[in-house]
């Protein structure tokens, strides 16, 4: 019987992911053991997740209601996420120049990129389809997407906006406009709006003088091209990395002419200081958001489209292959999608708000490195190695309260936070407790694991403390 204190949001309608690897799985991790050419493992990444998405894409494409954990959002938000996530990837592939129709599909003829976005793009944004994202209200999760969906729509403004109906796009614009203005918390969501705001100017030919929302969460700047994501307290973490540093450097493509000078210089300082959180033995993760860990080169990534040297290139490929290399061997992927922790599934350190597709945010390392044409300098310059791979080195910056330290002989890199010393929270176990409280409310009742993710003095990529119990 359902609760009228907790209306049903389909949490019985997901289904659980696949336990064991399959085919797919092992070959890609097989070709990044590998080695060779990264424009190969690159076009290998697309078409498995390609192959992963219209497994469970609706007709349309609009929705893709991925194997996995619920979230406290619901199913059908779950299925936006699953779209919007994976759509910028896609897009990136039509934006940096390559063949849109992907040949050889298990079961399929062939799947032209362009017609896939433009179905989406056409149902998701009509409120008469069964399929419409919703309406973007206030602090709706729906406003995260929308950033990803206006970033996917912007890259291909060429190809694929043109084959939109006047219809379509009115609704897309009227669609991306409210998302760019309805209220959301003072954090991060400010740059959503600050994406979807920018997009819709550019489809429009209109450069911006103003982002308000941008604006407003420009005063959290720490420093080192990092941010504090709460407007009370100093909050850091790696959504500078996966979320604030890609945002930045997209505003900055998206309008070139709008505070210019302060984006790319907090892009390129955020990718110089993450590129010292990076090892061929993984990162020492902290805070939110484990499964967005694939995502943790996304500002080298970016960075080389901020400033293309041939240096900025060869470190961008050298952090992707690491990070890409290391947790794909860890089973990262599986059945098409990334899995839902720090290695596989692991319910400890998925927060409540994260579902099936909440993962694909871990694409953004891979999406700016799409942008670059096949055999440009992006894939030709020679590799660079990481600065844990040149020697050891110490971190001192009091503006984040962090101290990183890497020891090039073990390849560990440490982060210090002296304000935690002594401190040595241990992860809460997922129980049947949480299970069955579940089952009651229909909803994500994972453990409140805030302690382990932030307050500990020191974190390791060596002893990562999702591994710990």
């Amino acid at each position: 019987m359902r609760s009228p204190l907790m209306p049903d949001l389909g949490w019985f309608r997901y289904r659980p992911a696949p336990r064991r690897a399959s085919a797919a799985d092992i070959e890609l991790v097989t070709l990044f053991e590998a080695g060779g050419a990264a424009e190969q493992r690159c076009e290998a990444l697309v078409r498995y997740f390609l192959e992963g998405f219209l497994a469970v894409a609706t007709p349309d494409y609009e929705r893709a209601q991925y194997r996995g954990m619920g979230s406290s959002h619901g199913y059908r938000v779950a299925g936006v996420e699953g779209f919007a996530r994976t759509a910028p990837l896609f897009a990136a592939w039509i934006a940096g120049g390559r063949n849109p129709v992907f040949a050889g599909l298990a079961g399929r003829r062939g799947v032209d990129l362009r017609q896939l976005l433009a179905a989406a793009f056409t149902a998701g944004a009509d409120p008469q389809h069964p399929g419409y994202w919703s309406d973007p209200r206030d602090f709706s999760q729906v406003l995260v997407e929308a950033s990803d969906i206006a970033i996917a729509l912007w890259m291909v403004r060429d190809s694929v906006w043109p084959l939109l109906d006047e219809r379509a796009q009115s609704n897309l614009i009227t669609w991306l406009r409210r998302a760019a203005t309805a209220d959301r918390p003072t954090n991060n969501w400010l740059l959503f709006g600050a994406t979807a705001d920018a997009v819709v100017a550019a489809l429009e030919g209109r450069a911006v003088t103003s982002l308000p929302a941008y604006e407003r969460f420009k005063p959290h700047y720490l420093g080192h091209g990092w941010f504090s994501d709460a407007a009370a307290t100093r909050v850091v973490d790696y959504y500078n990395v996966w979320g604030i540093t890609y945002q930045l450097a997209f505003l900055r493509l998206i309008q070139p002419g709008y505070d210019s000078a302060f984006l790319r210089d907090a892009v390129l300082a955020s990718a110089d200081l993450t590129a010292h959180l990076i090892s061929p033995r993984g990162i020492p993760i902290m805070g939110r958001s484990v499964c967005y860990r694939t995502a943790a080169s996304a500002p080298l990534a970016v960075a080389s489209l901020l400033d293309p040297s041939a240096e900025r290139h060869g470190l961008s490929r050298r952090g992707n292959d690491c990070v890409w290399r290391y947790f794909l061997a860890h089973g990262a992927a599986r059945g098409g999608t990334l899995t839902q922790g720090y290695f596989g599934d692991d319910p400890r350190v998925l927060d409540n708000y994260s579902g099936p597709g909440s993962s694909h945010w871990g694409l953004r390392s891979v999406i700016p490195a799409l942008l670059h044409p096949p055999g440009s300098p992006y894939w030709t310059a020679a590799e660079q190695p990481l600065p844990v791979e040149v020697g050891d080195y110490r971190l001192d910056l009091p503006e984040l309260g962090w101290v990183i330290e890497g020891d090039q002989a073990s390849g560990d890199i440490r982060i210090i936070i002296p304000l935690n010393r002594g401190n040595h929270p241990a992860l809460i176990r997922y129980t049947s407790q949480h299970r069955l409280g579940e089952l009651r409310r229909r909803r994500a009742y994972r453990p409140d694991n805030h302690a382990a993710a932030y307050d500990a003095e020191i974190y390791t990529a060596a002893a990562p403390y999702p591994l710990k119990s």
